[in-house]
Order: structure tokens, then sequence, then C-alpha cells
């Protein structure tokens, strides 16, 4: 039996309230502990400082664009079930592409992709020692993700169905290959480096390393699901769409999580980023 439009939405409400409050958990988690960790590696640093750093200011970017398509979601479904034809036509109000408050949710929803995957390129450019050649794949999947979803969502106002969108299975594509790439590349070389680290090092190395696989497992098998149900023209593609920015949060919260415990680093040594290899270049060190 297909699932209606609004029992898919009503789903969306009720799962994509609790991801996002364990996003919120985890985001204010992660926060503190990245703050703390930046003033205990240099107890002369103020915490204020730590504002300037683009991991810090992203993940701030990133929840406020996530927080606001949560509450996009919460302000459809009020429409939908109370003021729309006094809450008895909720299906015509989701099939209603042209809607404002649609237009915003998807560009929320593009939004928190573009940020996420951003972030994943930036930990690549610093793991591989600002290498401009390994991210260059990665930068131009970004960008074309960008420009596809705007096209999306540009289109898709005069469309009657939204499985009849080509650019969101291609923008789709884009952003698995984007993770697929950079996680592949990212855990490669702290595998490779936790070979040549000091043994307290290769720990934490290892640590990382395998919240970053899972972490990535998690957008990956998400982004799969909604790729089959959008494929079979199924609604729960929505609720899997929907729910994206709250696993993007989620996932970087994770790792951000796992940078403030230290475990990307020499325990109390260096910044939150440091990777030791052996050879005539001891370190390779690089800010978040």
């Amino acid at each position: 039996m297909p699932f209606s439009l609004s029992s898919v939405n009503l789903a969306t409400l009720a799962i994509g309230s609790f991801l996002y409050g364990m996003y919120y958990v985890l985001f204010a988690i992660s926060m503190y502990l990245l703050l703390r960790r930046h003033t205990a590696t240099n107890p002369s640093r103020k915490a204020a400082s730590a504002l300037k750093s683009v991991v810090f200011l992203s993940a701030i970017v990133l929840f406020l664009v996530v927080t606001g398509h949560w509450t996009m979601i919460v302000y459809r479904a009020f429409l939908a079930f109370i003021s729309f034809q006094n809450g008895c036509e909720s299906e015509p109000f989701y099939l209603d592409n042209a809607r404002l408050t649609y237009r915003a949710l998807n560009t929320l929803l593009s939004a928190s992709i573009v940020i996420g995957d951003a972030l994943i390129i930036y930990r690549l450019w610093v793991v591989w020692t600002r290498s401009k050649s390994v991210i260059a794949f990665p930068v131009c999947s970004l960008v074309a993700f960008a420009v596809g979803s705007g096209i999306s969502t540009r289109l898709i106002e005069n469309r009657k169905t939204v499985f009849a969108d080509k650019w969101l299975t291609a923008t789709t594509m884009l952003t698995l290959l984007n993770n697929i790439y950079c996680t592949a590349l990212i855990s490669w070389k702290i595998w490779f480096t936790t070979k040549f680290s000091i043994a307290s090092d290769e720990n934490n190395l290892r640590k990382f390393l395998a919240i970053l696989v899972e972490s990535a497992g998690i957008y990956a098998v998400w982004v799969i699901l909604f790729s089959v149900t959008y494929e079979t023209n199924s609604n729960l593609a929505s609720f899997f769409l929907e729910t994206t920015p709250a696993v993007v949060g989620i996932v970087n919260a994770l790792i951000h999580t796992r940078v403030g415990l230290g475990w990307t680093s020499e325990p109390n040594q260096g910044p939150p980023t440091q990777l030791i290899f052996a050879g005539p270049s001891m370190s390779v060190e690089g800010r978040e």
C-alpha cells in the first residue's frame, strides 16, 4: 500500500523533530568541547578567538540553516493540517510546489548540503596539507551541485510532481560522489599516517578514522535510501529528503565532537588537527 503524502509529512514532522533534537544536543556538546580544546592547547588564547575558525563559523551557520529548515517543516505542517482548508485538505497543500514555503524549504535544504560538503572538503584540504589538486574534483562537484539545486528549485514550481525533476537526481549523485571521494582520501591519509605515528597518537587517529567512516556511512545510506525511493516514485522520498539537513548536522557534529575530544592529534599538544609523519618533514599541521 503506497504511503500518502500527508502521512509521510506527519512522519517527517515527528522523526525530523527527533533528529533535530539529537543534532541540537550534539551541536551544543561539540561547540563546548571545541572551545575548551581551543583554550586548553594554548592558555593565552581567548575563547572568542575560536570564532575566527573556519570550522567553528561554518558549524554555527550550518546550525542556523538546519534550525531554519526544521522550523519551516513545523510551520508547513501547521498550515497543512490546521490553516489550509480548515485542515481538511492537507494533500493538495503538499502537492503545491509553487508555494513560497516549499521554495524556502528547498533553498534551506540545498544550503545545508552545500555547507556540509564544504566542511568535508575543508577537512580533506587540511589533511592533505592544503593540496589544491586533491580538492579540485570535490570543489567542482560542489559548484555543480549548487548550480543544479538552484535550477531544480526554479523549475519544480511549474511541475505537477517532484518525480519529474531530473536535476534532483543529478544533484543527489553529486553530493554522494563528493562525500565518498573526500571520505576515502581522508581515510587513506589517516591510515597511512598511523603507520608512522607515535604510539600515543595512533589510537586517537584510529578513533577519528572510525567515526569519520561511520559518519560518512550514515549520510551515504540516507542519500541512497532517498535515491531508491525517488526513482521508484515513492512518497517516502519526501521523508528522506526533508530529514537530510538534520542528518548532515548530526554527521558534522559527531566529527566536531571527536575533534573537541582530541582524537585527531596528540593529547594536550598542538592545534586541533595535527598529523605526524616520519621522514624529513616530521609534522603537518592544520588549524580548524
